[in-house]
C-alpha cells in the first residue's frame, strides 16, 4: 500500500473546516430561487446584490440568474457589473457603498476569482467598514458578513469554497490577501451551463490555475490525507479533462468535471495551503497585469523542478495522476516525469514558458522586485523547500528569462 508515497506518519493535528454547501448539476442556476427558498438561514434575505462583469453579463448569465430567481421573493435590486478582470481596491470600496446604500442582505457573486474575491472584500468592507489593509494576514476579519452565494463561470479560482480574498493595490502594486472563515461563501453552485461559453482560452488559464492549486497543496509542507486526496482527484480530472474542454467548446462534460475539479483543489489548498508558483505570481501579476491563471501556469514546472528533491514521492506520485503508468521507473524518474507532463500539457495550450513572452522585463532590478515581493508572501510558508533571497533571486530568474531546456 502506498508503494510511492509510503505510509506517512501524521504530522500534526488536523481539523478540516468547510461550511460551504456545495450544489453541483445541470441547470441548478435556473432553480436558484427553489435552492434559496429551502435553506432556513437564506429564506428572509430577500435584498439581493448581483456583483458580475461585463463580459459575463454580455454573455447573457446575468439573465439566467434573473431567470432562476423570477418566481421567487428575491429582489436583485442591482445588478454590479463594474469588476474589473483583475479586481481592484477601489472597486471593493465602490461595492461596498452600493451594499450599504441598498441595505443588501444576500450576495451573489456570479463570475471568477475577481468576482468572486470583489463580492467577499466589499461584503466585508460593508459590514465591518474600515480599510481593506486592516484585515490583511489571516483571521483578522471581527465577525461574519453578509452569505455570498458563489456561482463560478471559470474553471480554475476556487474561491467558491475558499476562505481567502486576493485584491490588488494599485498604488503599491501588490495584491493584498485576507483569510478568514468568515469569508467562506454560504452556498457554491456549480453549473455546467455556467462555463458553456467561456473562451477557450480562459478555459486553459484557469483550467492551469486549478493544476497549479491541486499541485501546490498536494506537495504543500502542511499537507494532511484529506487535502491530498482531493489534490491528487483533481490532479487526475484535470488532466483528463482540460485539453478536451478547451478545444470542444461544447464537450459540457469536460468542463463539468473541470470546474469541478478546480472546486475540489481549492478544497485541498484550503485546509494545505499553495506555495512559491502564488508567491512569485502575486506579485508578477500586481507589477505587471497577468492574468492569474496564466502566470501560474508560465511559473508553475520551473517552480516544480525547484521543490522536487525537497519531497521526492510526492511528485513521483503525481505523475501517476498525470497518466504515467510505467512501472519500470525509479522514484526520481517518476517525479521528473511529473514536471514534463505540465510542461506538455503547457505546450498544448499554447502557454509561454516564461515571464519574458508575457512581457516582463529581464534585468536585474525587476527580478530582485518580483523576488522579494514573493518573499513577503504569507503562501511561502508552505512551500515544501525553503529558500534564501539569493534562491529566490535565481529561481524568478529563470522563471521570468526561460531558463528552462523544453
Amino acid at each position: 500500500m502506498g508503494f510511492i508515497t509510503e505510509n506517512e506518519p501524521l504530522r500534526h493535528d488536523l481539523a478540516f473546516y468547510l461550511p460551504t454547501e456545495i450544489l453541483c448539476g445541470r441547470g441548478k442556476v435556473r432553480k436558484l430561487g427553489v435552492e434559496l427558498q429551502i435553506e432556513p438561514d437564506l429564506a428572509d434575505r430577500q435584498r439581493v446584490v448581483l456583483v458580475t462583469d461585463k463580459g459575463v453579463a454580455a454573455a447573457g448569465l446575468v439573465d439566467e440568474v434573473l431567470a432562476g430567481l423570477a418566481d421567487s421573493s428575491y429582489d436583485v435590486i442591482t445588478v454590479f457589473d463594474a469588476v474589473p478582470p483583475d479586481s481592484d481596491v477601489t472597486t471593493v470600496y465602490h461595492l461596498s457603498e452600493v451594499i450599504r446604500r441598498e441595505h443588501a442582505q444576500l450576495i451573489i457573486a456570479l463570475g471568477g476569482g475577481s468576482v468572486m474575491d470583489t463580492a467577499k472584500a466589499g461584503s466585508l468592507i460593508a459590514t465591518h467598514g474600515g480599510e481593506i489593509r486592516d484585515y490583511v494576514g489571516g483571521f483578522m476579519v471581527p465577525g461574519p458578513c453578509l452569505p455570498l452565494i458563489a456561482i463560478p463561470t471559470t474553471t480554475g479560482t476556487g474561491s467558491e469554497v475558499s476562505l481567502g480574498a486576493v485584491v490588488k493595490d494599485q498604488e503599491a502594486r501588490t495584491k493584498i490577501t485576507i483569510t478568514s472563515p468568515f469569508l467562506y461563501p454560504r452556498l457554491a453552485i456549480l453549473d455546467p451551463e455556467m462555463v458553456k461559453t467561456l473562451p477557450a482560452r480562459l478555459v486553459a488559464w484557469t483550467g492551469m490555475d486549478a493544476l497549479t492549486h491541486a499541485i501546490e497543496a498536494y506537495v504543500s509542507s502542511d499537507h494532511d490525507p484529506i487535502s491530498e486526496a482531493l489534490a491528487f482527484r483533481a490532479t487526475e480530472m484535470i488532466f483528463d479533462n482540460l485539453e478536451a474542454a478547451v478545444n470542444e467548446s461544447d464537450h459540457v462534460e469536460a468542463r463539468a468535471r473541470l470546474q469541478l475539479a478546480a472546486t475540489m483543489a481549492a478544497m485541498a489548498f484550503n485546509s494545505a495551503g499553495l506555495g512559491a508558483v502564488h508567491a512569485i505570481n502575486h506579485t508578477v501579476g500586481a507589477m505587471f497585469g497577468i492574468h492569474h491563471g496564466l502566470g501560474n501556469a508560465v511559473a508553475l514546472p520551473t517552480v516544480m523542478e525547484y521543490n522536487r528533491p525537497a519531497c521526492p514521492a510526492r511528485f513521483a506520485a503525481l505523475a501517476r495522476a498525470m497518466g504515467v503508468d510505467r512501472m519500470d521507473l525509479s522514484q526520481e524518474e517518476l517525479g521528473r516525469w511529473a514536471i514534463e507532463r505540465v510542461r506538455q500539457l503547457r505546450r498544448a495550450l499554447g502557454i509561454p514558458q516564461c515571464y519574458r513572452d508575457l512581457g516582463v522585463p529581464t534585468d536585474e532590478a525587476t527580478i530582485s522586485a518580483i523576488a522579494e515581493g514573493a518573499m513577503n508572501d504569507m503562501l511561502l510558508a508552505f512551500n515544501p523547500r525553503k529558500m534564501s533571497v539569493d534562491e529566490m533571486k535565481a529561481l524568478v530568474a529563470r522563471v521570468v528569462r526561460g531558463a528552462e531546456s523544453e
